[in-house]
């Protein structure tokens, strides 16, 4: 194929190309999905209430993925072109083929000329502007007068978010995202553990099904023994938003069920009292193992069913010694993945594979196979059935 190109070019930055991905190309064919796409740019310091901060990422998201939009520039001619019809054809019997068979049999004139392009990058765990945010830990005054609040939907946050809405959901049911006497706010930990644990109890107590749970039954459980004058209070901390904010937290849908109801995600249950148990336990010094596994059952209610294994915890601790573990925070490490092996190997001086991988799958950016990416950084032998992993 062969065409006529006539040129009347200038350089118009108003036109981005955007490289796209089968992803995109499948979501922009689609006539009921295309019009979910939509660029959003949020400063890159999220915490940062400098209006000015100019440092922003561009974003392109669909339903349920968030693209990282990234300028590449190039000394290719890229052309954009629109068929058309010249003034004055050419004679065909003039115009030189250049090794072709065929004459050219269409028109196209080049507008613009473009030095770069947008490639997209595919985001892992894209970003929620927790900004102004605030911490709910159980006060009976909430918001105190003092604060300024000004988030009271969930909408304002997913539009400042570098994340698609399936995503920020997802992230949102995560982290314990609630909303309080009208304002949105980040239940804390220890009172999420706190009606995470009254929550359990009441289950058991009113012979509940754990996998076949509303949200209503729970909230009525919770507050059977609350004054009726209480219910809808302020001073009643277990309101149906906090009871909802921890089932979907600890719990899975049962998408099949004709109505919403949940099951209680057991896994989930255990992890958060596994790494409760780290924190209070072994955070200032190691202790055995069938120690530390004791002091992790005698935090759940009497005569919940848990299935506990340490491998659950992976990514939460260390051995100091064969037999004996200690907690560790991520927040603590290096954000250097070379340092962070340093730090790991002088922690502890070998380490399972299956153990050290949460501590470093989040640098693996170009989704290598796990094993090639460790080695990239360390040393790794078989003994037996286990992989063992330790310094150069």
């Amino acid at each position: 194929m062969s065409i006529n190109l006539h040129t009347k070019l200038k350089n118009d930055y108003s036109y981005k190309l955007i490289q796209l991905t089968p992803d995109l190309l499948k979501i922009l064919t689609n006539k009921e999905n295309r019009n979910s796409l939509q660029f959003k740019s949020v400063s890159r310091d999220l915490n940062n209430d400098d209006e000015t901060n100019q440092n922003n990422d561009v974003v392109l998201c669909s339903d349920d993925k968030t693209w990282l939009m990234r300028q590449m520039n190039h000394s290719n001619t890229v052309l954009l072109m629109k068929e058309f019809i010249p003034d004055e054809a050419p004679d065909s019997d003039k115009v030189p083929l250049f090794g072709t068979n065929t004459a050219p049999n269409k028109d196209y004139l080049g507008f613009v000329r473009t030095t770069f392009e947008y490639e997209t990058q595919l985001i892992n765990n894209p970003l929620v502007n927790l900004n102004n945010i605030p911490i709910y830990n159980g006060e009976i005054e909430f918001p105190k007068k003092s604060e300024k609040l000004h988030i009271k939907d969930k909408k304002t946050i997913l539009k400042n978010s570098l994340c698609s809405r399936e995503e920020f959901d997802r992230r949102w049911t995560n982290i314990g995202g609630c909303r309080i006497n009208g304002y949105m706010c980040i239940l804390s930990s220890d009172f999420m553990s706190k009606v995470l644990h009254i929550v359990l109890m009441s289950i058991m107590a009113e012979s509940l099904d754990t996998k076949n749970l509303t949200i209503k039954d729970i909230y009525n459980a919770v507050n059977k023994d609350i004054n009726e004058d209480q219910e809808n209070t302020k001073n009643n901390l277990y309101s149906k938003d906090v009871v909802e904010t921890v089932i979907k937290k600890f719990s899975l849908m049962n998408i099949e069920s004709k109505q919403e109801t949940w099951r209680l995600n057991m896994k989930e249950i255990v992890m958060w009292y596994g790494i409760n148990a780290l924190k209070k336990y072994v955070s200032k010094k190691s202790m055995s193992q069938d120690e530390f596994l004791i002091k992790w059952k005698s935090l759940f209610p009497p005569y919940f069913p848990s299935e506990m294994d340490l491998q659950l915890l992976a990514g939460w601790y260390y051995r100091p010694s064969s037999n004996s573990i200690q907690y560790i925070s991520k927040d603590i490490l290096p954000n250097d993945i070379k340092d962070r092996f340093k730090m790991l190997f002088k922690l502890q001086s070998q380490w399972q594979q299956e153990d050290i991988v949460p501590f470093i799958e989040e640098f693996n950016t170009k989704n290598l196979k796990i094993d090639s990416f460790i080695m990239k950084f360390s040393r790794r032998k078989r003994i037996g059935n286990k992989f063992i992993i330790s310094s150069r």
